[in-house]
């Protein structure tokens, strides 16, 4: 070896080693795409839930994680700060796993680690069922199920936890000036509301940090056409092609456990469930220590 070329070696070192925190666009299929990057060492990408949130309400919680890792958070195609510009024809189930991959591509990130929660657990199996020979392991949090009637059923049960209370609160929401405005506070609390009951403490419901953009019913305007794939859809014939380690995290007073973790679980091959206790959907906000613990473990094992 060369004096250049050790010289080389030791740059790509150094780099390798050196915490990331950047920001950017990513250009996809008709419409571009924010990123956060922080961290250092291999690269996971991170899925937000919703659909139409972003990927404010994980960033606080997943951080830690990037004291070993390099975590790629993304705004999901016209959601949070990613371009509110697309094409509504554009918003399709395969087109949001292709910008996983358009991810992975364009910010060179190779061989990836992935993890989504909620909805983007549903899109990082998709993912993973779509590319498997370019991730090396698959975390679902509290995926949403593989199955429009596993869906419904796991919707009809949290509904059934919604108090009289609540249920007022959301209809004065629903039927005041303010929300028939679209007065974005009044949305916020909306969501608020409609996530207590998701939760196994309820006042932890604070540490809940939701960002809606203020042209969030143009976006949702957009984003509607995507609804007809809610009619029917069934991916657990593709849940076979994962071929990475998967770990399956679900709380404890979490419908998923029973509804949803047990289909992905069954399907694939080499998959394991962990339950985290006295959590609801949100078990990295109610018990942080234990997710992190979890995750941490889970990576170390697949080295």
């Amino acid at each position: 070896m060369n004096r250049k070329q050790l010289w080389i070696g030791l740059l790509l070192v150094s780099c390798s080693t050196t915490p990331r925190d950047e920001v950017g666009m990513v250009d996809v299929k008709g419409t571009s795409l924010f990123y956060h990057i922080i961290g250092k060492g291999e690269p996971v990408i991170v899925v937000h839930g919703g659909p139409l949130l972003d990927q404010s309400y994980l960033f606080d919680h997943f951080k830690t994680l990037a004291t070993d890792h390099l975590l790629i958070f993304y705004d999901q195609r016209v959601s949070g700060k990613s371009a509110a510009n697309a094409d509504s024809l554009s918003l399709t189930m395969a087109n949001m796993v292709d910008d996983i991959e358009a991810i992975r591509e364009k910010l060179s990130l190779g061989h990836v680690h992935v993890i989504g929660h909620s909805w983007g657990g549903f899109l990082a199996a998709q993912y993973a069922s779509e590319y498997p020979l370019n991730v090396k392991s698959l975390i679902l949090c509290n995926a949403m199920p593989p199955t429009q009637r596993l869906w419904q059923q796991e919707e009809s049960e949290i509904a059934r936890r919604l108090t009289a209370y609540d249920s007022s609160v959301r209809e004065a929401i629903m039927s005041s000036e303010g929300f028939r405005n679209k007065e974005m506070d009044l949305v916020d609390s909306l969501m608020k509301v409609s996530f207590k009951i998701q939760f196994a403490d309820t006042s932890k419901l604070s540490r809940l940090k939701i960002r809606l953009p203020q042209d969030y019913f143009q976006r949702l305007k957009i984003f509607s056409h995507i609804r007809k794939e809610f009619y029917s859809f069934d991916i657990t014939g593709q849940l076979k092609r994962i071929i990475a380690p998967t770990l399956i995290i679900c709380g404890d007073q979490e419908p998923a456990l029973h509804i949803a973790a047990p289909v992905y679980k069954e399907n694939i091959a080499d998959s394991k469930v962990i339950v985290i206790k006295q959590s609801g959907h949100f078990p990295f906000i109610e018990q942080p220590d234990d997710f992190i613990e979890v995750v941490s473990q889970f990576w170390k094992e697949i080295k």
